[in-house]
């Protein structure tokens, strides 16, 4: 009788298994995660990372937050700023494919508590002006610290 049960399930499973084009539109990035790529990153004329991460700190301190975690060597900073929600920014500084800069990508979350404020209910921001401001942080950052001002 067993033999029959799983016999019987092993179609029903493989009626749940997404096709060949479904799988791809799946993987397929639609205009709008596109166009959210092209705000949250920027190309910086400088292959110099230990410089551009010292910016993207400085960027952040700038803007009230505070450094939680740093990883020089995977070009990662994750910062934070607590308001009346809390605000979480993560960046990842790459070499750009040419090897002479650097692509720096960068993500503002805000997190609010939940019901019963036991888990807290994350958005990623979509602020044209918070990504701007940021990035021309950075830059001005940047400039500074290679001219040593």
């Amino acid at each position: 009788m067993q033999r029959r049960v799983c016999l019987l399930a092993v179609p029903a499973l493989a009626a749940c298994v997404p096709s060949a084009e479904q799988q791809a539109a799946a993987l397929t990035p639609t205009a709008s995660a596109v166009a959210s790529r092209a705000q949250q990153s920027r190309r910086f004329d400088s292959a110099d990372q230990r410089l551009m991460m010292q910016a993207v700190i400085e960027a952040f301190q700038d803007m009230g937050f505070t450094i939680d975690e740093s990883r020089a060597q995977h070009g990662v900073v994750v910062a934070s700023r607590v308001q009346s929600w809390r605000t979480r920014a993560q960046t990842v500084l790459l070499p750009a494919a040419d090897g002479r800069a650097m692509v720096l990508r960068v993500t503002f979350q805000r997190f609010r508590p939940g019901p019963g404020a036991v888990l807290a209910m994350g958005e990623t921001l979509d602020d044209p002006a918070l990504y701007q401001g940021f990035f021309e942080r950075v830059a001005q950052s940047a400039f500074l610290t290679a001219h040593e001002i």
